[in-house]
């Protein structure tokens, strides 16, 4: 990784121009003068990591956040950006990092999956800030955390850890408890009038461990107790606590110190003390207080239900454990937080029932604080401060239908937050606990089954996903469920039949919904316009362009009234209708839609956003039909870097992205790189897709015009037959993408000079051409001026300048007079008509 070495380090005076989530400085932090200095020996060294890992045997208590959370204060002004990423689950990292991108000033949404790429290259180019430090706080996974470092770049890197295996790919500081001196100073300083004696004597009983000496100082600074009666204390627990088996991650000391504490809450504030066990069940981050706070109408036990009725009485609680340091309070951020190990203590203290008792309070209270549209992103910045709760309490294995809601919500969010795989996880987590709690019929269960298939087809893993939404489908065929569930079920199961390339029964079934919904609710029901929706995808995968423009234009009429023109839906459907435009054959009108509806959405939803994106490939396309091939085609180069950086190669609308730079690299004459990305890709859909999937098929149909381009005609011509064929027994000889096959056929004809062959085929297309499409449809003029070449080779002038002089007006009159399919046909030159991958 590349560093500015430690002379080009100049102090700055003052505080970071960005720093953020921070831990609060400790105003008790005691000693650790020779581990903060090795810390900024090795962050000025060649080092770009300095890793704090736990040197004990895996013990925690040795204060190794805190010793970071020192070093930020102490050398904040040397650095330009100082963020803190809490690192023990990936979702806190993503989380995090997006978070920085807005700190950084870059013109990415809040996506996490737009979010972090573009966070990790300006950290790595230093722009717009360079001299940053990063502290990964308890990051004990180590491949996932490594992941998310920049790939270099002028800045420092801190990592907290337990975990020793850090120590093969960097330079590990140990972390060892506090020299007797530091536990002394540390007891003087929270329990004034302590003597040195006595702090020597409660240091010695405490193995100077830091985090056990600092409860102790708590406990005696709040109750004034003898030191001798608290080492009698002490020893009296000691047994008890060995006989518990406590997790090894966490020592003896800071066990029995807590106990203490607990002993007294219990007596002084049973309700403190319960409300301590309900955080112990959830993640050792902060906890929104609002979400406490919402808990007036939960019942717990009688003694919390009163507190969290009464907001005095709730203060008064969370001010109690926090006078003992059970707890920390971040008034400004609105939270509190506990240490993990103090969770562990109290979690291995509680019976088999009172745990269940205190987990389920726990997901009572997350459901109190459920944000509002997991779609809305002014909702994620609050659905992100509950998910580490919710993975941590382990709310999927509730069976409770609020809680079930909760975490449908949530992995809803992670969808539209971008989070694919982490919403993947955690809903193939809450599937297999609910279809074991639940019979399949299970309303909940159903509707995770098809949350689940609709992630696996997302990330392009089609033959899951279509098994999970027909085992959906077929249960809500006969289950007692509401019926627009049935028909959400019946519409996801279109879609999945449309990604296994099984187009005519996706549009049966879709066309059942269409009418089911329809009868039932009326046109301008919301259910209604989703089934028209996808009705109309339907129709465009089966080349029925004209029927699905009429369905869309209704569709987008009735969303504009009942949502608005801006809203996701209505710019959705409106985007459909330019495919439906284009596809129809009036490539300027297209063109002129998609270019009010792609700056709509950069408008309302950022020029970065998912839907944006999809929004400018189509925008692309249009552009290209239309005649701009050079727009196009720097369009698409972007739109293909953002979901290769985004998704990755393999993601479905990757592939989409890279069939149409395939196409404007071609058109280009960058044939070399076209034809390198087309095999690329045609792999990968093959992979993905299947062999015989129309995708599939239709990339090869356009890679074989590029290597026709090329000279290599031979095996253009086999793949043109290989897609022709199945296309035709698959869609029919009528459909789209068949006509498109035939066309390189006959073009493939062509290139070897068999002008007979081409006639044969060009003839034979010419008709069916007209009769699906229409004789001024672009596509038709295409082969009417193709034809007119193979009369020309062989030796029919008087036909062949008949027919281009009907392909020249026509397409001029269509398209005007300076497209470049005009210009080949006015030239005699032969024309490529690209096959579009229809969005699905």
């Amino acid at each position: 990784m590349e560093v500015k070495p430690p002379e080009a380090r100049v102090a700055r005076s003052g505080q970071p121009r960005i720093m953020g989530n921070v831990p609060p400085k400790n105003p008790n932090f005691t000693g650790r003068e020779s581990l903060l200095s090795a810390v900024e020996r090795q962050l000025t060294a060649d080092e770009t990591t300095a890793v704090l890992p736990h040197a004990l045997h895996g013990l925690g208590g040795v204060g190794k956040s805190q010793i970071a959370v020192e070093y930020v204060y102490r050398h904040s002004g040397e650095y330009n950006v100082i963020w803190w990423i809490p690192a023990e689950q990936e979702s806190l990292i993503l989380a995090a990092l997006a978070e920085l991108a807005a700190g950084l000033g870059l013109e990415v949404g809040p996506q996490a999956n737009t979010a972090v790429p573009a966070v990790r290259e300006a950290l790595r180019t230093g722009k717009p800030f360079d001299n940053w430090l990063l502290v990964f706080d308890n990051a004990e996974d180590i491949e996932a955390v490594r992941s998310y470092f920049p790939n270099g770049g002028p800045g420092k890197i801190i990592v907290t850890s337990r975990n020793r295996e850090w120590e093969r790919v960097a330079t590990p500081l140990s972390v060892d408890v506090f020299d007797r001196e530091e536990s002394i100073s540390l007891l003087q300083r929270r329990a004034r009038g302590l003597s040195a004696q006595d702090a020597d004597r409660l240091a010695d009983a405490l193995g100077d461990l830091p985090l056990a000496v600092e409860q102790a100082g708590a406990w005696h600074a709040a109750t004034g107790m003898p030191v001798d009666e608290y080492l009698q204390l002490l020893d009296e627990r000691r047994p008890e606590i060995l006989e518990m088996a406590p997790s090894p991650d966490y020592p003896l000391p800071v066990a029995a110190v807590w106990d203490i504490s607990l002993g007294r809450l219990s007596v002084e504030n049973p309700a403190a003390r319960q409300l301590l066990q309900i955080c112990a069940c959830m993640a050792p981050e902060p906890i929104p207080l609002n979400m406490l706070r919402g808990g007036r109408n939960v019942q717990i036990t009688p003694e919390l239900d009163r507190v969290l009725r009464d907001p005095l009485l709730l203060a008064r609680a969370t001010r109690d454990l926090s006078k003992l340091s059970l707890v920390r309070l971040d008034h400004k951020a609105g939270t509190l937080q506990m240490h993990r190990l103090m969770q562990n203590v109290i979690v291995a203290r509680l019976d088999p029932e009172e745990r269940e008792t205190m987990r389920n309070a726990a997901h009572l209270l997350l459901t109190t604080a459920k944000p509002g549209l997991p779609a809305s992103p002014e909702q994620w910045p609050a659905y992100l401060g509950l998910l580490p709760h919710v993975i941590a309490s382990d709310a999927v294995g509730s069976a409770d239908g609020w809680v079930r809601d909760m975490v449908f919500d949530m992995v809803t969010f992670l969808y539209y937050w971008g989070a694919h795989q982490a919403g993947e996880d955690l809903t193939r987590r809450a599937w297999e606990a609910w279809s074991e709690q639940s019979a399949e019929d299970d309303l909940h269960v159903i509707r995770i089954t098809k949350m689940l298939g609709f992630y696996l087809q997302q990330l392009g893993r089609i033959p899951e996903a279509a098994a999970l939404s027909e085992q959906a489908m077929e249960v809500s065929r006969r289950a007692p469920i509401p019926e627009e569930e049935l028909i959400n079920s019946m519409l996801q199961m279109a879609g999945s039949l449309l990604h296994r390339g099984d187009f005519h029964a996706a549009r049966e079934l879709s066309a059942e919904a269409f009418e089911r919904s329809n009868d039932l609710y009326g046109p301008d029901d919301p259910t209604a316009l989703s089934a028209a929706h996808s009705y109309g995808i339907s129709l465009r995968a089966n080349g029925d362009f004209r029927q699905a423009k009429e369905i869309d234009e209704e569709t987008a009429r009735q969303r504009q009234l009942l949502y608005g023109p801006t809203s996701g839906l209505t710019l959705n459907t409106l985007s459909a209708l330019a495919v439906d435009t284009r596809e129809a054959g009036d490539f300027p009108g297209a063109r002129a839609l998609q270019e009010s509806t792609y700056q709509t959405y950069r408008t309302h939803f950022g020029p970065t956003n998912a839907a944006t994106i999809r929004a400018a490939l189509n925008l692309a396309i249009c552009r290209r039909r239309a005649g701009f091939p050079e727009e196009a085609a720097e369009l698409v180069e972007d739109i293909l870097e953002r979901f290769t950086t985004r998704y990755g190669a393999e993601y479905p609308e990757t592939l989409g992205a890279a069939l149409a730079a395939v196409v404007e690299r071609r058109i280009a004459g960058r044939l070399e790189d076209s034809r390198r990305l087309g095999r690329q890709i045609l792999d990968r859909y093959r992979e993905i897709f299947g062999e015989h999937h129309p995708y599939t098929l239709c990339a090869m149909v356009n890679v074989a015009a590029t290597l026709r381009a090329m000279g290599e005609v031979e095996e253009a011509e086999r793949l043109d037959t290989v897609a022709g064929n199945r296309l035709r027994a698959d869609l029919g000889e009528r459909h789209v993408y068949t006509l498109a096959a035939a066309l390189g056929r006959a073009n493939d004809h062509y290139a070897r000079l068999d002008f007979a062959g081409a006639l044969e085929v060009d003839s034979a297309t010419l008709p069916l051409l007209t009769e699906v499409a229409g004789e001024d449809h672009p596509f038709t003029l295409v082969c009417v001026a193709n034809l007119s070449l193979d009369q020309r080779g062989l030796g029919r002038p008087e036909e062949a300048d008949r027919l281009n002089a009907r392909a020249v007006e026509g397409l001029t009159r269509v398209l005007g007079d300076q497209h470049p399919w005009r210009t080949s046909a006015r030239l005699h030159q032969r024309i490529e008509y690209d096959a579009t991958v229809i969005p699905l």
